[in-house]
């Protein structure tokens, strides 16, 4: 699971319903270093509560707007990619009252002259 595919899926638009739940539970399967996942449609359509066929327009949709990738495979289930930016910094650590407190001092009294 990663935690990253999970937080860029919920900043993801998806024009229906369906097709955010796809996502996130692609998202969920995802692989934490290249972000790929292979259940078969059956599978997501159990777990989404969806037909097979509502799987699959849920996927064109996905694709289409460039937020995963498909590779079919023969004998297996497809392997998908999700377009996670890997690039992205991570979170920020956290800064101290003190320091805080210096950085506003400073930029007031920048502004201040």
């Amino acid at each position: 699971m990663s935690t990253q595919a999970i937080n860029w899926a919920r900043e993801k638009y998806c024009p229906t319903p369906s097709s955010k739940l796809v996502l996130f539970i692609l998202a969920n399967y995802a692989k934490k270093g290249n972000h790929t996942c292979y259940p078969s449609e059956k599978h997501l359509g159990k777990i989404c509560g969806l037909s097979d066929r509502q799987v699959r327009r849920c996927i064109a949709t996905l694709i289409k707007l460039n937020y995963v990738t498909v590779q079919k495979r023969k004998g297996f289930s497809n392997l998908y990619t999700l377009g996670v930016d890997t690039g992205v910094q991570g979170v920020r650590p956290p800064v101290s009252s003190n320091t805080l407190n210096k950085q506003i001092r400073s930029r007031l009294n920048a502004i201040a002259g």
